[in-house]
């Protein structure tokens, strides 16, 4: 299934784009069987949106909560996390 992702970043894009696309972040994603199929940021809302082919919503929610000093680390506002099953 395909996930939109969306938060707020806390630490610049130019950080979380860095972060986002180190071999250790891909690695984690890799993994955890987590294909990202694109990713950009609106700097007027200060939101990433991220969309990935995962296998399930739960294995989605595993992987951030086993995980979360990478999402820490990259500079996500857990608090606006928001996902949002795409259709198609």
């Amino acid at each position: 299934m395909k996930i939109l992702a969306s938060a707020k970043i806390t630490k610049g894009w130019d950080h979380w784009k860095s972060v986002f696309e180190s071999d250790r972040h891909k690695q984690i994603r890799s993994d955890a069987g987590v294909d990202v199929v694109g990713y950009g940021y609106h700097p007027e809302t200060g939101r990433a949106y991220v969309v990935q082919e995962v296998v399930s919503m739960e294995t989605m929610q595993k992987v951030m909560v086993e995980n979360q000093n990478a999402l820490d680390e990259v500079g996500v506002d857990m608090s606006t996390m928001q996902m949002i099953p795409l259709e198609g």
